[in-house]
Formats: C-alpha cells, sequence, structure tokens
C-alpha cells in the first residue's frame, strides 16, 4: 500500500500548516502529515512554511527576526482568530494518532539553517516519545548529515527537485548522495521523478522513494499505482478516496 502524506496539513483544504487543518486532517484517513518548522529570534520552533510571513499571515518580514511571543500572537490569513502555531502545539494535536509525522527543517529568508534547531527539534519529539513516528525532512543535505550525527537512529527523508538536484551535480548524483545514507527516503517533486523514475528504483528501492505534491486526480491515481513508499498531497481527501478504489477494484453488476 502506497502511504498518503497531507501536505501542509491540507492546504487545499483548509489554511495550511493550522491546528484546524491538522485536526480535520486526522479524520481523513491519512498514513502521515508533513509540516513546516522555523526558528524564532529567541530559539522558539514554529510551524508555517515560508521564510516570510507575509503570504499566509496577517504580518509581514521574516520569521527568524520575531520573537515567540510575537509569531504565536500573528494570525493567519483566512483562519479566522488562529495564529501560527507552535511546534509543541501541532505535536499536541498530533501525538493522540497515529500518523507518521513528517516534520520540514526549512532554512531563513536568506537560505541559511538555523543554528540549533535540529537539536531542539530532537528534544521535543524525545520529550513527547515520538521516536517511532517522526520523520525529520530537509531539502538541504548538510540537514539530514547534522540531523544523524545528533540522533543517529533517527528517520530521515530529503527532499528533491530540479534546483536542488542541480545544486547536487545532477539527479543521478543526488540520488546517490541520498542513498550513502543508511534508511534516508527520498521525496521527489512529481514531475521529475516522473522522467527518472527508473534510475530512483535502481538506486534507491520502491520502499526509499516518495512523489510530491499529486493533487489531480489522474496524477493520485497514476502515482499510487506506482512502486513507491508514499505520496504527498494537499487533497489527502481525494487521494484516500482514490486509493480506496483501487485497492477494493472495480465494482461488478
Amino acid at each position: 500500500m502506497v502511504f498518503i502524506a497531507g501536505h501542509r496539513g491540507a492546504r487545499n483544504l483548509w489554511p495550511e500548516n493550522s491546528l484546524t487543518g491538522f485536526r480535520n486532517l486526522c479524520e481523513e484517513g491519512v498514513d502521515a502529515v508533513e509540516f513546516d518548522v522555523h526558528q524564532s529570534a529567541d530559539g522558539g520552533l514554529v510551524v508555517i512554511h515560508d521564510p516570510l510571513l507575509d503570504r499566509t499571515t496577517l504580518d509581514s518580514g521574516p520569521v527568524g527576526e520575531r520573537s515567540l511571543r510575537r509569531l504565536t500572537a500573528t494570525r493567519l490569513r483566512d483562519a479566522g482568530d488562529e495564529c501560527i502555531p507552535t511546534l509543541g502545539e501541532v505535536l499536541g494535536v498530533l501525538s493522540e494518532t497515529t500518523l507518521e509525522l513528517h516534520i520540514e527543517i526549512k532554512t531563513d529568508a536568506l537560505g541559511n539553517c538555523y543554528a540549533g534547531l535540529e537539536a531542539r527539534l530532537i528534544d521535543e519529539i524525545k520529550r513527547r516519545g515520538l521516536e517511532r513516528r517522526a520523520i525529520i525532512t530537509c531539502f538541504v543535505p548538510g540537514v539530514i548529515t547534522t540531523v544523524r550525527r545528533l540522533w543517529p537512529e533517527a528517520q530521515v527523508l530529503a527532499s528533491l527537485d530540479r534546483r536542488s538536484a542541480e545544486m547536487m551535480g545532477g539527479i543521478a548524483s543526488a540520488l546517490a548522495q541520498f542513498a550513502a545514507i543508511p534508511g534516508c527516503i527520498v521525496a521527489v517533486e512529481k514531475s521529475l521523478l516522473g522522467l527518472t523514475l527508473p534510475l530512483a528504483l535502481q538506486v534507491l528501492g520502491s520502499k526509499r522513494l516518495g512523489a510530491w505534491v499529486t493533487n489531480e486526480p489522474e496524477d493520485i491515481a497514476y502515482w499510487l499505482a506506482q512502486p513507491v513508499r508514499q505520496i504527498t498531497t494537499d487533497r489527502p481527501d481525494l487521494a484516500v478516496s482514490i486509493r480506496r478504489k483501487l485497492e477494493t477494484g472495480p465494482a461488478h453488476s
């Protein structure tokens, strides 16, 4: 069975990376939830995708230059009174479920890694006893390496698109570098993976390979039928429905 992960909760159904979105996603029958972590100026961890506040909140400016207190008082756009959630709040919602937690470490507004974020994230995961369910993800190879240095048993996932593959010397080189990290899953942008699926399967095998972001019914159905571990989608409702139909087969009259 191909796993289904809700992307930023389920951003095409509810405000992305919102507590409402995470709560609702838990009822959709998915296997995993993906969300993003930035670090405040005073070392707090918050769940938001962009390094700038402008697109998804009613404030503006770099996330990493704001205090945790200010960030948690910053309202999300189109989400009523909801504000940016802390990592602790999100894990509080998800801890009572059985979902895999795909936690993506982001970089700041200048593309720099946040100092100490990896250690703070690992501490929070361990404090809540979520070691078996947490998969730490990132586009930056050095972050994956740091996570494994701090926590050798960590489950890790590398995200890969054309830009990041180019920076690593091309898709073949990128796949080989991530394959050398024991157990590292690689989630590849769907159009890039569509061009390189045989190579990716040869290098990684199906249990270490994922596709993102699949949102249209035909894309979802296609990737659910491929030999991959997981798909990541903004429409988990569609994905779950399509997977159910694929598993049960066509109805007989």
